[in-house]
């Protein structure tokens, strides 16, 4: 049986360019109302962290504020590596064993808004928390792109060295993309979380700023869910410009 977990984003810190801690915590108050509300539909929630470099709130201090909402719901949360250092990597672990967080997504990030960047890359990031023990408190998963381009390119080769507990894709729009994906992780002894996205109108700009091509499965995206489901054994779903057509599709599928 599948496994379905569900993406949020947490709220900008900034709003019109100023920070307004009124408007921040009631933003963190409907997140954790949507967690809550995710009790009911989904195995899990999945945090992001400053999608697009936009600041916001990070998944690691989001899931803290929304661990009680989530009940049994396991809690994961995405840490990007492009603008932090060592110190600040092992940071975020820490607050993470210390939220409860059951795991953490390694991956690069969209460049930060003002374009500086440390350079660490996730396969190293997650190198480092193993080496530092975190892996016996907090499972360590990496990103993996929507296809195998290459599996002997040095970049592939660094995921599969670094032996995370799954890979996470980006936004999949081909079962026999991540058929393959499925396939080279069994064989690495990793398992595959494939990230789908709903296809409604208002994620359409969204899908179009990734180069996401949702033709193939928007007539039938529970089917598409649940043969996804069968391949990878657990799905994230994700609807970031609309939490009721996800919560929709979620009913769908339970």
């Amino acid at each position: 049986m599948m496994k379905v977990a569900y993406e949020l984003n947490p709220p900008r810190i900034a709003r019109d360019g100023r920070f307004d801690q009124k408007r921040l915590e009631k933003s963190m108050d409907a997140l954790r109302e949507r967690a809550s509300l995710l009790r009911r539909y989904a195995d899990g929630v999945h945090l992001t962290d400053s999608v697009l470099g936009v600041p916001r709130v990070s998944g690691v201090a989001a899931a803290a504020h929304i661990r009680k909402a989530a009940g049994d719901l396991k809690v994961s949360c995405s840490l990007r590596t492009s603008d932090r250092n060592v110190i600040t990597l092992s940071q975020a672990a820490v607050d993470a064993v210390m939220a409860r967080v059951d795991s953490l997504l390694l991956l690069l990030g969209d460049a930060p808004a003002d374009g500086r960047a440390s350079g660490l890359k996730p396969s190293q990031a997650l190198a480092i928390l193993r080496d530092l023990g975190f892996d016996r408190k907090v499972k360590l998963d990496l990103s993996f792109p929507t296809k195998i381009y290459d599996r002997w390119s040095p970049a592939m080769q660094a995921k599969l060295a670094a032996r995370p507990r799954s890979f996470v894709t980006q936004s999949i729009s081909s079962l026999s993309d991540l058929a393959d994906i499925v396939d080279l992780a069994k064989q690495n002894n990793i398992r595959v979380t494939a990230c789908i996205m709903v296809p409604s109108e208002k994620n359409a700009e969204s899908a179009k700023m990734i180069g996401l091509d949702w033709s193939g499965y928007a007539k039938e995206p529970v089917e598409f869910v649940r043969t996804a489901g069968r391949l990878a054994g657990s799905v994230l779903i994700t609807s970031p410009c609309s939490f009721q057509a996800g919560i929709d599709l979620l009913k769908e599928l339970s």
